[in-house]
């Protein structure tokens, strides 16, 4: 019976864990210039700063998931910047995700976004020449 009695509380204690842990995703959906940013993480944000009137449309994501782990988000215009690198560009009408693993567009994988991304820098590099 004892046994019995603690098994109870073990179900009990991981339904509550189940229903507790999706509210934990923060989700919100913000339009930088011609694209569409959505965030959906487990963590905390830190910081999240948007300025719809600048002269060219800037965004920053600053969050720490729930395994600590900092990720800092920013897009000025069509550039990317993650983590304090430079990740490329995005092109008109792009939409990105950012979310637990990072940073994802136009629902591509994490790392064909960043080839994505890159492809635009050089692109435009390429054509800024010309």
């Amino acid at each position: 019976m004892r046994g019995f009695h603690k098994t109870q509380i073990l179900g009990v204690a991981l339904l509550g864990l189940a229903i507790l842990l999706p509210a934990c995703t923060h989700e919100r959906v913000v339009q930088v210039g011609t694209h569409k940013v959505t965030i959906m993480r487990h963590g905390f944000e830190k910081h999240i700063p948007f300025n719809a009137d600048a002269k060219v449309p800037t965004f920053q994501y600053k969050g720490v998931s729930t395994a600590g782990a900092h990720l800092n988000v920013m897009i000025k215009g069509d550039k990317v910047t993650v983590n304090d690198a430079d990740y490329g560009n995005l092109r008109p009408g792009d939409s990105v995700l950012i979310g637990d693993e990072g940073l994802a567009v136009n629902s591509l994988d994490y790392g064909e976004s960043e080839k994505y991304l890159r492809a635009n820098s050089s692109n435009s590099q390429v054509a800024a020449q010309n």
